[in-house]
């Protein structure tokens, strides 16, 4: 394909990159740059091809809205959840600064979100340990990007942005997606882009709501036709109502559904979500049927948690919980407390249980609650 498009722009049928980056609006980019999220620039551009040649990206994938509401549902949702260590399975008193913000002048919702992303679409995602206390334990991490990783042979990663890094300050989080979902999903994708294209073409050529056809067999010149058409349709914007004389026909035009592939596009839209192992709520999509309600948020993020994002969180605890990063004996965890947290109505009320049976105390209430004072014990009846 190099040799093929290299000896067009010799005889002038295809421009050079850099022309064809103006002349397109997509950034050029070497065909040997590491950077996966912008599409090259081939003959697809020019002559276009069927959909199953379309290269996958994440670029393209999130141009498809199903995609990409379910990326924002799993990376943003577990982006926002602290971190925290626990030790013994309970909080430690003590929690490490680096858990608060793993990236140095980065917030650690904006760090978490791209990392999640990332073992969304990719088999993995990576952190680089860049500093260390006087322990060893690392003190600040670097999230990096498949556009900044040089990899070898098996998948490994040996530099970022060409300089070399220490195997042991290298952190690699797999994703619970084994190869990711470009992969994964690629002919789905790609089956989604096309129609999406087609739906496209049918919206730029619209039919129009309401044709007067001439049945007269006498031709309208030019003057004639706009003329009438302006006549019929401002009678209509005025009143509601026109007047059509005989051998003129009022025939009335929509867009059909099949013409908008809506059923096509619903389908792949089930399609997506399933890949992206997600509850089709989650991704608003409808399904046919569905009657599933909940009574309250808390009900519908322990679904989203159970069968969703709990994965993710486990592979990130897990990885950042291995004695080459935390403690021994002491656990990284994502805090989904946020998530799951009942109403303060249903909270309150669980409490008074727990304290009329003895099982708790105010201390471990205002811990829960996050009160910087403890009230004082009241006898419950």
């Amino acid at each position: 394909m190099a040799f093929l498009e290299n000896a067009l722009a010799r005889i002038g049928l295809m421009p050079k990159p850099r022309v064809m980056a103006a002349a397109t609006g997509i950034p050029y980019v070497s065909r040997f740059s590491q950077d996966n999220h912008l599409a090259a620039i081939t003959l697809e551009d020019w002559l276009g091809v069927l959909p199953e040649h379309v290269a996958v990206t994440r670029e393209n994938a999130m141009q498809v809205a199903t995609v990409a509401s379910a990326r924002h549902t799993i990376a943003t949702t577990l982006g926002r959840l602290p971190l925290y260590l626990s030790q013994k399975g309970m909080r430690a008193e003590d929690q490490p600064a680096v858990l608060q913000q793993l990236e140095y002048g980065v917030p650690l919702s904006s760090t978490l979100t791209w990392a999640y992303d990332e073992m969304f679409f990719y088999p993995c995602t990576w952190f680089v340990v860049r500093d260390r206390d006087s322990y060893g334990w690392p003190r600040w991490y670097e999230w990096i990007s498949h556009a900044r990783a040089d990899l070898d042979q098996d998948g490994r990663l040996e530099k970022v942005d060409g300089v070399p890094v220490a195997q042991r300050d290298i952190v690699r989080v797999d994703s619970p997606l084994g190869h990711g979902f470009l992969h994964n999903a690629r002919k789905t994708v790609q089956r989604a882009i096309a129609l999406d294209l087609s739906a496209a073409l049918a919206e730029d050529n619209p039919v129009p709501t309401v044709e007067l056809h001439n049945e007269t067999g006498i031709e309208l010149t030019d003057t004639e036709r706009e003329e009438l058409l302006t006549n019929w349709s401002s009678s209509r914007r005025r009143r509601g109502v026109a007047y059509t004389p005989k051998g003129l026909k009022v025939i009335a035009h929509g867009q059909a559904p099949e013409q908008l592939l809506i059923d096509g596009r619903k389908l792949i839209s089930l399609d997506i979500v399933r890949h992206a192992n997600l509850p089709a709520w989650a991704a608003s999509t409808a399904v046919e049927g569905g009657s599933m309600t909940y009574d309250n948020r808390s009900l519908r993020n322990w679904e989203l948690l159970d069968l969703t994002l709990a994965a993710y969180a486990a592979a990130f605890e897990n990885r950042f919980s291995m004695n080459d990063l935390t403690p021994r004996g002491s656990r990284v965890q994502v805090d989904t407390g946020e998530l799951t947290m009942p109403d303060q109505e249903t909270r309150f009320r669980t409490y008074g249980i727990g304290k009329k049976f003895g099982f708790i105390d105010n201390a471990w209430i205002a811990q829960q609650e996050g009160w910087a004072t403890v009230p004082k014990e009241v006898p419950v009846s």
